[in-house]
């Protein structure tokens, strides 16, 4: 599809070297798809992160999708985006960007050290691109970066909106099938912890002669409309094939279709999407012969992730496989259809008998269905929980036990757990150094605990820490949500 360059983006690339020999990407679209001028550029960005999203969610924002071009067009819809993570703070951000102006199959990460923008720097974390650009579908392409916009008018939203300093991991995508696209999302999945921010740059529909797409000739802004929401729908369900439905049916010529993809193989099940902004430069300009649509979305980690039949299959997956240890039997194999069953999420048994603990073991993140973190986690609290390695359950205590399951959101650091920790809402996790300690959120409530005495608690019994550790702001405190449902 033609794209038209603003006058003023230099068409080559960049590469900047500094005193100590680190090597960053010049900007290219400075004067061009945006401001050159740093104040300039730093006081319109603000104005647009006043926009107001038309829809809100609860919840640290996971994903972004964002357009990316001039700012004078999409500009209020990418503001309205970006003001849902303002004043947060991520270590990481990842970028998903598209190839434009050259041909590119796989994924591209260029090899430099930063990215520079007039309002600043922007380190990259080398560490998880080295380990993507280990895969067979991560290449360094550097024709396809040369003149490319749709990584670089991301950052200047993201330098103004976060909070304190973080690394970036810029991707291409290009020319991908849909294994591929799955392929891809399984790598950088992992990177996608609660430090982390996923970003995909994508205009939608660009409608008209110059774009090789006239699907309708009357009602053009209502149409375009149309097409957008119905794009929308099975973004926001994070429906792939949905998705690529549309884009069969359609011919719908969304631009970011590709990284779009990525996203919704990549996020967890139980994410919760909403409409931040839309328009059309045909808006603004009042030329619906030629125009193009801006859609922007938030997605957030949802809190209620399991219906009631999934929390009935994974007790019994947690039941069935707590059994077959005690007695010594060999695990059982469960074909598990649920798709939010699927998801990679932490999660945590619990067995207790005549409400005492017998055992308790989890874990915060997962590389493989939730199923399966709670069959493994079920079998690690009946044999390998250390605290009740004298006094294990027996097969004649089978029929007294329950079963509790904890599955987890995402964590986030906070920076004053008094103001920020909510009893009986968060789970609190306590590290400093080699020593850490978790709580799960029903262990205040179960206890009676004050606010304090659940954070010194946790520091001095499950960290191993002096009580008042957490006041200290070099000891870390994350908070984490989670779904707790058991047997009754």
């Amino acid at each position: 599809m033609k794209k038209i360059m603003p006058i003023g983006v230099v068409a080559v690339i960049v590469l900047a070297a500094s005193c100590n020999g680190e090597q960053s990407r010049n900007p290219t679209g400075a004067g061009g798809w945006y401001p050159a001028d740093k104040e300039t550029l730093a006081a319109q960005v603000d104005a647009f992160l006043l926009e107001e999203p038309d829809t809100t969610l609860k919840g640290r924002p996971i994903a972004v999708i964002s357009p990316h071009a001039g700012f004078r067009y999409s500009g209020k819809c990418a503001g309205a985006a970006f003001s849902a993570v303002k004043g947060l703070s991520y270590k990481r951000v990842v970028v998903l960007g598209i190839s434009h102006f050259a041909p590119l199959r796989g994924a591209s990460i260029l090899n430099v050290d930063a990215y520079a923008t007039p309002l600043g720097t922007i380190p990259l974390d080398r560490k998880a691109c080295k380990k993507l650009l280990g895969h067979r579908l991560f290449n360094t392409v550097p024709a396809a970066h040369a003149r490319e916009h749709s990584v670089e008018n991301e950052l200047p939203f993201l330098q103004r909106a976060l909070k304190g300093e973080f690394k970036l991991v810029p991707i291409l995508i290009g020319e991908i099938d849909a294994a591929q696209t799955t392929e891809i999302a399984q790598e950088i999945r992992p990177l996608l912890d609660s430090n982390t921010l996923l970003v995909v740059s994508s205009d939608f529909t660009h409608y008209g002669r110059h774009f090789d797409y006239v699907r309708f000739r009357t009602d053009v802004k209502e149409n375009l409309k149309k097409l957008a929401m119905a794009a929308a729908k099975p973004i926001m369900a994070l429906d792939f094939n949905g998705f690529r439905k549309h884009l069969t049916e359609t011919g719908d010529t969304i631009c970011g279709r590709k990284p779009i993809g990525v996203l919704l193989c990549a996020l967890p099940h139980g994410s919760k999407a909403a409409i931040a902004k839309y328009y059309t430069s045909g808006d603004l300009s009042g030329d619906y012969e030629t125009s193009v649509s801006y859609l922007s979305l938030v997605f957030t980690q949802g809190a209620q992730m399991i219906n009631e039949q999934g929390q009935a299959m994974l007790l019994d997956v947690a039941r069935k496989t707590i059994e077959a240890a005690i007695r010594g039997d060999q695990a059982p194999v469960f074909a598990v259809d649920g798709p939010e069953l699927q998801g990679h999420q932490g999660a945590f048994v619990t067995i207790t008998k005549g409400g005492d603990l017998r055992g308790c073991i989890g874990r915060f993140t997962a590389d493989e269905p939730l199923f399966r973190v709670v069959q493994k986690m079920g079998r690690a609290s009946a044999l390998e929980d250390p605290r009740f390695a004298g006094r294990r359950i027996r097969a004649d205590e089978l029929d007294d036990i329950k079963i509790e399951i904890s599955v987890l959101s995402p964590m986030s650091r906070v920076k004053n757990p008094l103001e920020d920790v909510k009893l009986g809402v968060h789970g609190i996790y306590i590290r400093r150094g080699m020593r850490s300690g978790t709580f799960l959120p029903q262990v205040a409530t179960e206890h009676n605990m004050t606010l304090e005495e659940f954070l010194s608690t946790c520091c001095a019994h499950k960290a191993g820490l002096a009580a008042d550790a957490w006041k200290d702001p070099e000891t870390e405190v994350y908070v984490y949500s989670a779904q707790v449902f058991g047997e009754e």
